[in-house]
């Protein structure tokens, strides 16, 4: 049993490769936040997207979201439900839908 297995191939790992991966790595959040919302969504069409999120096969308690606010910030949330006017957060926060501008 102390047969010699052969050699691995591994190639060295220096700073220039991990310089190349991060100047031509990209994500949608590396972006700046200039979005250009050239066309409003009316409270009607918000609605329908979010019925379509809680009527997906894949839903079953929780759905992973991101919500462009009117004032132009974004956050991922975790929604697991609707109710009036609000969306209801894993957490338990409420997020008004007044105040949302589009959901992701």
């Amino acid at each position: 049993m102390k047969d010699k297995f052969p050699e691995i191939f591994k190639n060295k790992v220096d700073k220039i490769k991990s310089k190349v991966q991060k100047e031509f790595y990209y994500h949608n959040s590396d972006e700046s936040n200039t979005d250009k919302r050239e066309v409003k969504i009316d409270k009607m069409t918000l609605l329908k997207k979010i019925e379509s999120i809680f009527s997906r096969p894949d839903y079953v308690y929780q759905a992973d979201i991101t919500i462009l606010y009117k004032n132009g910030e974004n956050i991922n949330k975790k929604i697991v439900g609707i109710k009036d006017n609000y969306l209801l957060t894993i957490e338990g926060e409420k997020i008004y839908i007044d105040d949302i501008y589009d959901i992701k």
